[in-house]
């Protein structure tokens, strides 16, 4: 219960932090925000995460990013755009999962957090993660990470997971 906790405290910071998510032109009370979270959460443990025990498809993921989006506008009095747009659902179920891996609790997900730090590594044109909006964008930057991936023999996730490792360690002993 503890490392769930923990674990999404880290996929809502990772995930809504910077993104603007809230709408601005209104008050918006902690327990509003809480309850959305809460919302959040226990839909996707519920509907989603369980899936991912068993190796799904890229398909089958894309519908559960789509599924958080959807799930969202329950939520539109408070959110921006009256929804989670693509990029952020994306980065917070594919954080999630992320994590859940690393812990052995999942199978490896098809994909991998999209940012702007990984955007960098793929070398392709950045694109702001939080403006995401559709799936094409996001899959034209997947794509370009599956040629890096495969040119190393690995799985998407295991790319992601070996460059990020690098990005961190660079990054905290420079």
């Amino acid at each position: 219960m503890f490392l769930h906790s923990e674990l999404w405290i880290l996929t809502f910071g990772g995930a809504f932090q910077r993104a603007g998510i809230y709408k601005t032109e209104i008050l918006i009370t902690e327990k509003e925000r809480s309850d959305f979270r809460n919302g959040l959460k226990m839909y996707v443990e519920t509907h989603l995460l369980l899936q991912y025990k068993i190796i799904i498809s890229e398909k089958s993921h894309i519908e559960n990013i789509q599924k958080i989006v959807d799930f969202s506008t329950q939520h539109a009095v408070i959110l921006s755009n009256d929804t989670l747009n693509f990029g952020v659902a994306q980065k917070l179920l594919n954080l999630l999962l992320k994590y859940h891996w690393c812990i052995g609790e999942i199978a490896e997900p098809p994909h991998f957090p999209v940012d702007r730090l990984i955007q960098k590594e793929i070398g392709c044109k950045i694109t702001n993660w939080t403006e995401l909006n559709n799936v094409t964008d996001y899959l034209c930057i997947i794509d370009a990470a599956r040629i890096k991936a495969h040119e190393k023999n690995m799985t998407l996730a295991m790319w992601e997971l070996v460059h990020f490792q690098r990005n961190n360690f660079k990054t905290s002993n420079s």
